[in-house]
Order: C-alpha cells, then sequence, then structure tokens
C-alpha cells in the first residue's frame, strides 16, 4: 500500500520541481496542492466519466 501511495505521488512532485526549486520551503505545500488536485480529478473521473464510458460499451 505504502509503494502505490509514493507511486501517485512522484507525479505530482515532478510536476511541482518545474515550477519551485526542491530547496524552496514552499516546494512541499505546492506539491501537496498538486497532489490534492491529482486526486480530486481521479475521484471526479471515477465517478463521472468513468460509468457514462461504461454505458456507451454496453450494447
Amino acid at each position: 500500500m505504502q509503494l502505490i501511495a509514493r507511486l501517485l505521488l512522484i507525479v505530482p512532485s515532478i510536476i511541482a520541481g518545474w515550477f519551485v526549486s526542491p530547496n524552496d520551503v514552499s516546494y512541499w505545500i505546492v506539491a501537496m496542492v498538486i497532489a490534492l488536485v491529482f486526486i480530486v480529478l481521479t475521484i471526479a473521473f471515477e465517478l463521472y466519466v468513468h460509468p457514462r464510458l461504461r454505458q456507451r460499451r454496453k450494447p
């Protein structure tokens, strides 16, 4: 479970590294905000988009 969490948090850390220096104090704050947006978008996709895609596949 810990490995899955680390893999999911690699993406926000890389994105935060594009905008903020990793030595800056606000780096982890920016990474956390990006991770929260990433999690919210994932949940929204699973709740709204994924069921609609399933409905289209069924004849």
